[in-house]
């Protein structure tokens, strides 16, 4: 009262002072005029940040007036100062949005004119509204530039600020130790400098970092650490009723109900004096969970109405809005127990008349008591004619909220389902980056197996050698009856190199190399990979160009590809079948076709088969990625693909890629 009763005075001695001077000289009337806008928003602005925490409506009509008269006098540092304390203003009523615009013009302009303090104020203040939004990932980016600027500027404390905000975000997407050690730096930062309001901030988001990990009895000894190493009422009496309400909440937790009953009740006397709906909102809800596990019904089902009614009013965007809402509802709180108790002593007090009434004035009674009688009726009367009109205004009014609500509940089931489509999308995103780990992993193994079985076979061969040129010197006359053995121990050789090298070439993990690839010899090698699934049982038929076709590709990748619609083409027959495998090339092109007699793909399938995750196959014959994978591999490579099937008769893959140069001609 102090403040405001001098910024008073000082607006009317400037106003006094300006006067004279106008009445002193006309030329400078406008000079003086404007001089007194100017002071006039200044003490706006302060009386507003002065009356915030004690009456709201109040402060934001002095930040509305300071911004009407910046907007005036046209200065725009007034008008950034406006803005930024109207969005102060509409953050304490939780309006996030009308906050959120008016934080941000005020930034604009700050950045215009320079003011790198408060264009760091400013971020934080919309760090902290994206935050209570539930923005976590907007929230840490303006807090991430709060810390910037302080560190920039050499200011502790909004280095302080930017580690508390950074610190919330970890710990509201779980990542309590990155929270843990934000806030112990904050502390630490704040002891080095004395800041005894942050020291208790930074103590009570560490304490909550315990609560909300599981550990209740640490974060209560934190919490009593600032009770008692701390004044609260003078250091930091904002934070009083939150720090109170958590140690409501490690309590319950804790199971020691009169110990949570006491913090609780704190928590309530706290907010009498700096009053916050969400603080409030959360102390009826501790205390419905107090009374619900003592098995006091009745209270418990009023303590959650309460926190229905200040919740539903905080979430909901009309309410939000509507300045008046906060202070109205505390009123009608108060009224409503102010009702109670005028009803309850008119009770005792209409009870002891009557008793005396009737002992010592038996005549009068009656007459008295047909007076009161009729009384009471019109009384009755006249109050349930002005009830029924309450009633009816009531419900004209819940009928406009209940469109509203409607309108909402409409704009939430459209975002429910884009949410749901989005979540769809990321599940799918991440399937097939597990596929591409297995994939890899297939790689790894396979080029490590190939590598030490490559070792022994080198060994079988020297030996098969040896053994050759030592029967041809020392036993010359066994040679013909060992040599078809000898010859089939080569052919094994040959067999399992040829084996190791598609290997080798399928599994080179480099997907950035491009190199000359013969395009012959990847399918030679997949076919020597799939020998064991063909044989006996297909017939694979070969027409290849003339002319030996190279792609500029990764070697790999197209071992990949090639292998793929080969096991499609073999798992597509059921028995016995025929794959028929032709290139040809078509000027600077290559064409390939992969031709199979399996089952075929009807229709409606055709055109989803390279959609990620559509499979037709048994289970644990695959995931439905094959073919995408196929798809990705060729338009990286520049080419084409296309499907052609017949139910029934078969498959053939289509394939287009562009040759090397100095490779393309007709064959």
């Amino acid at each position: 009262m102090l403040r405001k009763l001098y910024y008073t005075i000082l607006f009317l001695i400037s106003l006094a002072v300006a006067t004279n001077a106008q009445v002193r000289s006309k030329d400078f009337s406008a000079i003086d005029e404007d001089s007194i806008l100017y002071n006039t928003v200044l003490i706006k602005i302060k009386l507003s940040e002065e009356t915030k925490d004690s009456n709201i409506k109040q402060s934001m009509q002095y930040a509305k007036e300071a911004l009407a008269t910046a907007n005036k006098i046209g200065n725009e540092r007034l008008i950034g100062e406006s803005k930024l304390q109207l969005g102060k203003c509409y953050d304490f009523l939780g309006g996030n949005m009308e906050a959120l615009n008016h934080l941000l013009e005020a930034l604009e302009i700050f950045t215009r004119l320079n003011d790198r303090t408060k264009v760091a104020q400013t971020n934080k203040l919309i760090g902290y509204v994206y935050y209570l939004s539930d923005e976590y990932l907007s929230a840490y980016n303006y807090f991430e530039n709060v810390y910037r600027f302080g560190i920039e500027l050499r200011d502790t404390l909004l280095t302080i600020d930017g580690l508390l905000g950074k610190g919330s975000v970890y710990g509201n997407i779980q990542k309590m130790d990155s929270a843990l050690i934000i806030f112990q730096e904050a502390f630490l930062l704040a002891q080095s400098i004395g800041n005894k309001a942050n020291e208790v901030q930074s103590l009570f988001y560490i304490g909550d970092v315990n609560l909300y990990s599981g550990h209740p009895k640490k974060a209560i000894e934190i919490f009593h650490q600032i009770e008692n190493d701390y004044n609260l009422a003078k250091v930091n009496p904002r934070m009083a009723s939150g720090i109170y309400n958590s140690m409501t909440k490690a309590y319950i937790e804790t199971k020691n109900f009169d110990a949570a009953k006491k913090y609780n009740d704190k928590a309530k006397e706290a907010l009498k004096k700096i009053p916050r709906l969400d603080r409030l909102a959360y102390y009826h809800f501790l205390k419905f969970q107090i009374d619900t596990c003592e098995q006091n019904y009745r209270k418990a089902i009023k303590s959650y109405l309460g926190y229905k009614i200040l919740n539903d009013s905080l979430r909901n965007s009309y309410f939000k809005e509507k300045i008046e809402n906060a202070e109205t509802l505390y009123e009608l709180v108060r009224a409503e127990r102010e009702v109670d108790n005028l009803t309850s002593e008119n009770i005792i007090k209409d009870i002891s008349l009557k008793q005396r009434r009737i002992l010592n004035y038996s005549s009068i009674l009656i007459i008295t008591l047909l007076v009161v009688i009729v009384f009471q009726i019109t009384r009755y009367a006249s109050k349930t004619r002005l009830k029924n009109q309450r009633l009816q205004e009531q419900q004209e009014e819940l009928a406009a909220i209940n469109e509203e609500l409607l309108s909402t509940n409409e704009e939430l089931h459209h975002q429910r389902e884009e949410l749901e489509i989005l979540l769809t999308n990321l599940k799918n995103t991440q399937q097939q980056l597990i596929q591409s780990e297995k994939m890899a992993s297939l790689g790894v193994l396979s080029a490590g197996v190939a590598h030490e079985i490559n070792n022994p076979l080198n060994f079988i061969k020297g030996g098969a050698v040896g053994i050759e040129e030592y029967l041809k010197t020392q036993c010359h006359e066994h040679i013909v009856e060992l040599a078809p053995f000898i010859e089939s121990i080569n052919i094994g050789i040959e067999r399992a190199v040829a084996i190791i090298q598609s290997l080798n070439h399928y599994s080179r993990q480099d997907d950035s190399k491009k190199t000359n690839c013969h395009i012959h010899s990847i399918i030679d090698n997949c076919l020597i990979m799939l020998h064991n699934k063909i044989k006996n049982r297909i017939i694979v038929e070969k027409n290849y160009s003339a002319n030996h076709p190279y792609i500029t590709g990764n070697e790999g990748k197209l071992h990949q590809a090639v292998l793929n619609i080969l096991i499609n083409a073999i798992q597509a027959i059921e028995d016995t079948g025929k794959i028929i495998i032709s290139t040809r090339i078509v000027g600077k092109h290559l064409n390939l076709s992969f031709q199979d007699t399996g089952n075929g793909i009807s229709k409606d399938n055709l055109t989803k088969i390279m959609d990620p995750f559509f499979t037709t196959k048994e289970a644990g014959q695959g995931v439905g990625l094959g073919l995408s994978i196929v798809q990705s591999i060729i338009n990286d490579h520049k080419g084409t693909i296309e499907f052609e099937s017949e139910e029934g008769t078969g498959t053939t893959v289509l394939i287009t890629l562009p040759l090397s140069k100095g490779n393309a001609n007709n064959g």
